[in-house]
């Protein structure tokens, strides 16, 4: 290589344009990008050495094919430096914490299923925000393309939070060369802009180059250097190393030789190894890749004995070797070693030192580990696994070489390989933790038990990964296992997993293929698989019927879970409520890691009992929330919407539901999609944002006919029907509804609060024009509403009635109405009633009367959040005769949903940073919401926020 930068003043600039922009709190991520050899090393590292001088913190880390295995192998690079300074346990608290997991598995403390990872790519990302908020940080990668994929994923996640930051994400990216992780390398890569791309150099730089290293060069033997190299800088550096390795003059001769190189100059690698041919060779003709390996091997070979096996050594062990370990595994004394790597230095294959040693570019490493035939190259790995083992390395960079080697059928290994299995997954790295069992499982283990465990442990891998391999992967473990415990034990984990993931149809497989051949598993666990098989069958029309048998022949079972199916079956079939509010709440502990708890929340949600809902959502987002579990955390979002829009709290259920959507969105398959759909429909319904939500249905790609004779088909078709109603499409409500209502019949569910669609209809018919279709759904609402004995669904029902009829009629059933709800916690339902019976009395010229209902309606409205109830009360008051208030431009009412919940948080105390924590925003996106709350509400200092947010301060705490 170029002893000095050449021709390289424009990229430097451009370089030191964009990380200037970095430090004055610009994020953004800068890529250099190139073919092989063209020099981006080179301009990263003088890049990151100014900026360094400038003032910003400098933090380094290389991918490679080795590393590409290492979970989180880039973000243990970039941090190790500041591992052990002093502010180190300063940076990991808080929202900061959960970094620990990828930096050091034995720190990691344990997640919910699935969310290991978030929790890792979350700590790492405030982390580094933390750093970058003490001082400008940059982070350099070079050869990005090699990254691992956690650290790849981590580093797409964090190029979306830099905006007003002064941080910088740097990186190389060789061109041409197919990425070890296309999809996320192009996410990273999306947020850069115009990339730096290093030139070829001109002959006139070639000219400087040459005028150092061979200064009797002439004007032909440089144009014939530039003619064979393209330009490019390391291939020119490899040239000029042959030349005087070789004793070569540059003279016309050899500048004549040299031109022959010129129909190679689109292949530097043939470029290479041509130049490093014998002097007596012919015209170079043919040369491709592997040329390269024998040019560097004759290079090799007129060294001291020992040097090609220690340049090996140092390319099997990848970048950062120590030379000890290098002569351990090359077989040399440490004397030896010592010179021999001073003279591989000299030769210019290797540099580096104490710290450690690596070849002196990836095509020379290539180059010799190319030329290794793939079983001695196995036998290398092999050595360097029982090295580094007896060194007592971290198992996953033992589990890194293991990848290697060819399968033995050694027990050593598969114990190796497991263990570094179960760091890579407690560090949050589960897609590396699967290929380290994958090669596991192909050694073989030694028992079918064995191989079982491993089989059922990948698949739960998968699961978390919400990939469809993970259903086979799961069934191919029950298969393998022997002994019957065994068996029940990894379905159960299977179905839980399974089910969490969207796969209920394979999780009932899972569960059936060990239920249908029991014989001497363990009767408790058979009872508990029994019960996961009837979570994920209630939510198919096709197997409702099994869940009901199943659930009445489980009546003499003591498990406690069994509570959790007799109170959905008594909540589905419209039982009294106290009946299933009774066993749903003796079961409110039971484990998150399955359906069932989900089951629970449901039940009581349809059984009026919000406030226990939002509880133990309370509890489970306050748990999950600083420990980055984002499964769990947009799991308890997205229940507690669907609780806080029936609570008439839908400004705080419009965040819940989009941070849920979202997340589903980018992590889950369409099933887990559409659970978190149907709350943020609902709720931007009611917070009158109709576009928004048809945006939701367009991206979760829910606009045409969902599958039939699902809960969550049920339950979504109800939330697009509102929708419809909303922007007066009444025809297409009808049809949504129609359909909602053949998937409700085939699951057998008659409770009008959960199947609540006959009002809905009810209103869509009466729009439609024909009042006594409408008139006998609201019948039909209010016949099943009886025997429930809540006051939603018969408030709902009178409601419905009361649109069917004239508003004189309508008067004194939305008058009983308002009284069933003014003391329930269904305070949606109650706006809606008092708006119809103001409606209806200004219809019937109470005008002076009807205010009074008006104006309640549009305070419950205005102070919830509920802006499409707010719209039609505000109109009727105006036609009473009434003054209501402005459209809100100014105080609570007028705040965003974003805004409000930073508002709260800001009024509690929090400060920006844990708000920004607990958001998963920016600080700077914090300090925008603040000032326009401080707007909104008159204010000038945080201080006086508790007193124009008190209803808001005293729900949320």
């Amino acid at each position: 290589m170029p002893r000095t930068l050449v021709q390289r003043d424009a990229e430097l600039a451009m370089l030191d344009l964009r990380l200037g922009q970095v430090r004055a709190g610009a994020g953004a991520v800068i890529v250099v990008d190139g073919p092989a050899g063209i020099g981006k090393s080179s301009l990263l590292a003088a890049a990151g050495s100014r900026a360094a001088a400038s003032g910003l913190r400098v933090l380094t880390a290389w991918g490679g094919p080795l590393e590409h295995d290492a979970g989180w192998g880039i973000a243990r690079q970039l941090f190790a430096p500041l591992w052990q300074s002093r502010e180190w346990d300063a940076l990991v608290m808080g929202a900061a914490a959960p970094a620990r997991r990828a930096l050091d598995a034995d720190l990691a403390a344990p997640a919910p299923t699935g969310d290991a990872m978030h929790a890792a790519a979350h700590g790492l990302t405030w982390l580094t925000c933390g750093l970058a908020a003490r001082s400008g940080t940059v982070l350099v990668v070079d050869d990005v393309h090699w990254a691992d994929a956690p650290s790849l994923r981590w580093l797409g996640q964090l190029s979306r939070r830099l905006a007003g930051l002064p941080l910088g994400i740097l990186c190389a990216v060789r061109s041409g060369e197919p990425p070890a992780e296309p999809d996320l390398l192009a996410e990273l890569l999306a947020a850069a802009g115009p990339p730096v791309r290093p030139a070829a150099l001109r002959p006139d730089a070639v000219r400087l180059i040459l005028r150092e290293r061979l200064p009797a060069a002439g004007p032909e033997f440089v144009l014939a250097c530039h003619a064979a190299t393209a330009g490019n800088p390391f291939l020119l550096g490899a040239l000029l190393g042959h030349l005087a390795a070789e004793g070569l003059a540059p003279n016309g001769d050899v500048a004549a030789r040299i031109g022959r190189l010129g129909d190679f100059s689109a292949d530097p690698i043939a470029v290479a190894a041509a130049v490093a041919a014998p002097r007596s060779a012919g015209p170079l003709r043919d040369f491709g890749p592997e040329q390269v390996g024998r040019a560097v091997e004759r290079q090799l070979a007129r060294m001291p004995a020992g040097a090609a096996e220690l340049a090996r050594a140092f390319t099997v062990l990848g970048r950062g070797a120590l030379l000890r370990h290098a002569r351990d595994l090359s077989g040399c004394d440490h004397e030896r070693a010592v010179l021999l790597a001073d003279r591989l230095r000299v030769a210019g294959l290797l540099t580096g030192g104490t710290d450690g040693y690596r070849l002196v570019h990836p095509l020379v490493a290539g180059a010799i580990y190319g030329g290794l035939p793939p079983g001695e190259r196995a036998l290398w790995h092999a050595r360097a696994a029982r090295l580094l083992t007896r060194e007592r390395a971290d198992p996953e960079t033992v589990a890194l070489h293991l990848l290697r080697t060819e399968p033995a059928g050694e027990a050593s290994t598969v114990s190796a390989l497991s263990t570094a299995a179960d760091r890579a997954w407690r560090r949050g790295a589960p897609q590396n933790a699967a290929t380290f069992l994958r090669r596991a499982l192909a050694e073989p283990p030694a028992g079918t038990d064995d191989e079982a465990e491993l089989r059922g442990r990948l698949g739960l891998l998968a699961a978390e990964q919400v990939q469809p391999q993970a259903c086979r992967l799961l069934a191919d473990a029950v298969d393998h296992a022997t002994d019957p415990d065994q068996r029940a034990r990894i379905a159960l984990a299977g179905a839980r997993a399974l089910g969490l993931a969207g796969y209920a149809d394979e999780a009932l497989r899972l569960c059936r293929s060990v239920l249908d051949h029991p014989t001497g598993a363990d009767p408790e666990l058979l009872d508990r698989l029994e019960a996961e098989l009837v979570a994920d069958a209630w939510l198919d029309a096709t197997e409702a019927a099994d869940a009901r048998d199943r659930t009445a022949r489980a009546a003499a079972s003591a498990l406690p879970l069994w509570n959790v199916h007799r109170g959905h079956l008594a909540t589905i079939e419209g039982r009294p409520a106290r009946e299933a509010l009774a066993l749903l709440r003796s079961v409110t502990d039971v484990e998150s890691d399955s359906l069932l708890a989900t089951f629970v929340k449901f039940g009581l949600v349809a059984a009026e009992d919000l406030d226990t809902v939002r509880a133990l959502c309370d509890a489970l987002i306050e748990q999950a929330r600083p420990r980055g579990w984002m499964t769990a955390l947009a799991h308890g979002s997205f229940i507690r919407a669907h609780a806080l829009v029936q609570a008439g709290r839908v400004r705080e259920a419009v965040t819940d539901a989009r941070f849920a959507f979202e997340f589903k969105l980018a992590n889950s398959p369409a099933p887990g999609v559409v659970w978190a759909l149907f709350p943020l429909v609902d709720a931007l319904v009611e917070a009158d944002e109709p576009a928004a939500a048809q945006a939701a249905l367009v991206a979760a790609g829910m606009t045409g006919e969902p599958e039939p004779g699902k809960l969550r088909t049920a339950m979504f078709l109800e939330r697009r029907a509102r929708l419809h109603l909303a922007r007066h499409r009444p025809a297409d409500a009808h049809a949504d509804l129609t359909a909602a209502a053949a998937s409700w019949h085939a699951l057998g569910v008659r409770h009008p609060g959960l199947a609540s669609w006959r009002v809905d209809d009810s209103l869509a018919l009466t729009a439609l024009g024909d009042p006594p279709a409408a008139r006998r759904r609201a019948e039909e609402h209010l016949g099943l509403a009886a025997r429930l004995g809540l006051p939603g669904p018969r408030g709902a029902g009178l409601r419905a009635l009361a649109r069917t009829v004239a508003p004189a009629e309508a008067i004194p059933l939305l008058t009983q109405a308002a009284h069933l709800l003014a003391g329930s916690p269904v305070r949606l339902e109650y706006a809606r009633i008092l708006v119809d019976l103001g409606a209806a009395m200004r219809r019937t010229n109470q005008r002076a009367a009807a205010r009074e209902p008006l104006t309640q309606a549009l305070d419950l409205a205005d102070r919830g959040g509920m802006r499409l109830i707010a719209a039609r009360a505000r109109q009727e008051l105006l036609a009473a005769g009434g003054r209501p208030r402005r459209a809100v431009v100014t105080g609570p009412g007028a705040l965003t949903p974003s805004e409000h919940r930073v508002a709260v948080l800001a009024a509690l105390g929090h400060t920006n940073r844990e708000i920004a924590d607990q958001l998963f925003v920016t600080r700077r996106t914090v300090e925008t919401h603040l000032t326009h709350a401080f707007q909104k509400l008159a204010v000038t200092s945080r201080a006086q926020l508790a007193t124009s947010l008190p209803g808001a301060l005293t729900a949320t705490s």
